[in-house]
């Protein structure tokens, strides 16, 4: 991401499960948003 050249991070905890990236559309308009943020398979409802 923009400005974040040199940042510092560490990991607090891990686990092991299956992940998603998510592609949407804002509701508000505009284009396509693609790879947004990783989804952990417990966190989508049907």
């Amino acid at each position: 991401m923009d400005g974040m050249n040199g940042a510092k991070a560490s990991i607090d905890s891990a686990e092991q499960t299956t992940v998603y990236m998510v592609d949407y559309t804002p509701t508000t308009g505009g284009e396509v948003v693609k790879n947004h943020k990783w989804v952990t398979e417990s966190e989508i409802t049907k």
